[in-house]
């Protein structure tokens, strides 16, 4: 009897949007889902890969970040976007390939959510190559704490003209101000006490960037890493937790 039901409803909600020819009501971001059958699992129940948001849910968290720590807003209509899944078994593989003195085992607490969980990858793109010319931007990529929704990692790829038109670039100093305060402001790893661990400094080509570690002098195991454009003083980096062991240990510095 159930399926009876369905077909008419199926054949009346196919009618209903061929006849609508306007959907300027709908907000660029918002997720338009329907409640098919409340015994149809999604993606948050799967227990075996223990997800907690769904991939579109990530993908929001991710442009969140993007608005709320870079005041940069997009919209899922004018840019390309994928998302891919990793697992806790594939984070724990990377893990293993780092030499074990170069983190604490209170890092690997701090940080067992996405251990346990798994993150998201969201990465946005502008859908064809005329369009970077006329926009700041190139590429986008963050992991998304699958339980928790907090930005793990960030890379950003931004429009070679904004940096090859610099003039000059900043030094270190002012740099690492800008490290801090994008830090604090955002609460990024948590730290509230922040104190300097390392620096570095790279040239690329006619530019220049910089390294930063810091951690909270209070709770060393809270560590940051941030990178930051000495051209065109954006931030175009940070990993925190499990991602700043993975991919910038300190045997790499």
């Amino acid at each position: 009897m159930k399926n009876k039901k369905v077909i008419p409803l199926l054949i009346v909600f196919s009618i209903y949007l061929t006849s609508c020819g306007n959907f300027n009501s709908i907000k660029k971001n918002q997720l338009v889902i329907e409640k098919l059958d409340k015994n149809t699992p999604s993606t948050s129940d799967i227990s075996n890969e223990k997800k907690v948001l769904t991939e579109e849910e990530a993908k929001l968290k991710a442009l969140e970040v993007l608005e709320k720590y870079f005041n940069i807003k997009l919209y899922l209509t004018e840019v390309g976007s994928n998302v891919e899944f990793h697992s806790s078994s594939m984070i724990k593989k990377y893990l293993a390939e780092v030499t074990p003195n170069s983190y604490s085992k209170e890092q690997i607490e701090y940080n067992k959510s996405a251990l346990e969980n798994g993150l998201y990858e969201v990465n946005f793109y502008n859908k064809v190559e005329n369009q970077a010319k006329d926009t700041e931007f190139k590429y986008f990529s963050m992991k998304i704490d699958s339980k928790t929704g907090e930005c793990v990692f960030f890379n950003g790829y931004y429009n070679d003209k904004a940096t090859a038109s610099s003039k000059s670039h900043i030094y270190i100093e002012e740099a690492k101000k800008i490290a801090e305060e994008f830090i604090l402001k955002n609460n990024i790893g948590n730290i509230k006490n922040i104190k300097l661990v390392n620096e570095n400094q790279r040239r690329q080509n006619e530019g220049v960037n910089y390294r930063f570690l810091f951690e909270d002098a209070d709770a060393a195991y809270k560590k940051v890493l941030i990178c930051i454009d000495g051209d065109t003083k954006k931030v175009y980096n940070f990993s925190i937790g499990v991602m700043e062991i993975i991919y910038f240990p300190t045997d790499k510095w």
